[in-house]
């Protein structure tokens, strides 16, 4: 299991921020640590999550997608940076855990894995599934996430 502590930031706020202007953002260049691709399904959500954090949405941009590759391989840096700024918004936390990782039944072995990430918002624990997926290639990406586990009230 991996925990990690970062930054809270309420569901309101988070939600409020997602609406706000865009305008600001600043193009995130990747680094050469951030370049290198992801060897395994922890790692790319591990990854993410961290680059959400820093509100890195270009490199964010980088480990989400497809089979096929990158989103910011096929959306123009504006498009992936105003999405990543929505995802990230919803997914600050005082902290994450990645708790467990299966298989996806009816997708390729090996190929789809879902992880279920433990993510504390405002004290509130809630269990958000994850879906990564392998690159021919061989990097694993965020294809999926499950907002909605955050977003929902109950």
């Amino acid at each position: 299991m991996r925990s990690w502590h970062i930054r809270s930031l309420s569901l309101a706020s988070a939600l409020v921020a997602v609406f706000a202007s865009t305008a600001g953002l600043r193009a995130q260049q990747p680094t050469p640590a951030t370049m290198r691709p992801a060897g395994a399904p922890a790692e790319v959500v591990e990854r993410f999550l961290q680059l959400a954090a820093t509100k890195a949405y270009g490199q964010m941009g980088g480990v989400f997608g497809t089979r096929e590759g990158a989103i910011n391989t096929r959306e123009t840096q504006s498009r992936v940076e105003r999405r990543m700024f929505a995802i990230a918004s919803i997914l600050q936390n005082e902290r994450f855990v990645i708790r467990e990782q299966n298989a996806i039944p009816g997708r390729p072995e090996g190929d789809a894995v879902q992880l279920t990430v433990q993510v504390t918002q405002n004290g509130e624990r809630k269990d958000v599934p994850f879906v990564t997926v392998r690159t021919p290639q061989g990097a694993w990406l965020v294809e999926q996430i499950d907002l909605e586990r955050l977003t929902k009230w109950d």
